[in-house]
């Protein structure tokens, strides 16, 4: 295979990679958006049920009243199914969050933002939000107070949002410029690299039991030293 062959080869692999996570990332806001629409549909279709049974005990309703209400049925469905988006997360809400929905709440307002990243911060922002998908049944047992919850919420609630606000504070004729010996672009890539990793080093220890361990061994973002860009 020639170097033009193993190119294209490597090209196709990482598109297959980036399509496969953009599908599934689709599928679950589907996923989430039809039971939302479902919940909803139910709770308007019995209302409206609920509403008719206890009219009809007052006035007859006939066949024009059972008319309106399959009506009125139809439009709570059309309702439920138009007004099912999730409302965005607001980042200032994130350290209020409670440890056990903290990390869908981090990956969904990561996902809010995907569309300011540059092409390699969007695929590691698309890697960092299955770990979190992957954490949060992780985290079902674990204590507001431990220690490991506080390292936990410090990485997805304060230091990751903290990094994307910093780039996405730079102007954005900026985000590719050499500031001070450093390019926000490149600050962004290596500050997700770090959160990714630590995701992943906190799942194993979290899946081993290791939750003294996982509240002393913390990491902290090389990009918030004194003199960074982003900060």
């Amino acid at each position: 295979m020639n170097s033009t062959d193993e190119a294209i080869a490597k090209a196709e692999a990482v598109l297959s990679r980036v399509t496969q996570r953009d599908v599934r990332q689709r599928v679950r806001r589907a996923g989430r958006r039809a039971a939302r629409a479902a919940k909803y549909s139910v709770i308007g279709v019995v209302g409206v049920l609920l509403s008719a049974i206890v009219l009809g005990f007052f006035v007859p309703l006939g066949i024009s009243g059972v008319m309106l209400t399959v009506l009125a049925m139809m439009a709570a469905v059309v309702i439920a199914v138009l007004f099912s988006r999730e409302p965005d997360v607001v980042v200032e809400a994130l350290p209020k969050s409670p440890i056990k929905a903290l990390p869908n709440q981090t990956a969904r307002w990561l996902d809010q933002q995907r569309a300011m990243l540059p092409a390699p911060a969007q695929r590691l922002s698309d890697g960092i939000g299955l770990k979190l998908e992957a954490l949060a049944p992780q985290l079902q047992m674990l204590g507001e107070n431990e220690p490991a919850a506080a390292e936990i919420r410090r990485l997805i609630a304060d230091e990751l949002p903290e990094l994307v606000r910093g780039y996405g504070r730079v102007p954005e004729a900026l985000r590719r410029a050499n500031i001070n010996g450093m390019i926000p672009e490149k600050q962004l890539v290596d500050g997700l690299s770090v959160v990714d990793s630590e995701l992943t080093r906190m799942s194993e220890q979290l899946a081993r039991g290791d939750l003294e361990k996982l509240a002393t061994q913390g990491k902290y973002l090389e990009l918030k030293y004194q003199g960074d860009p982003l900060g």
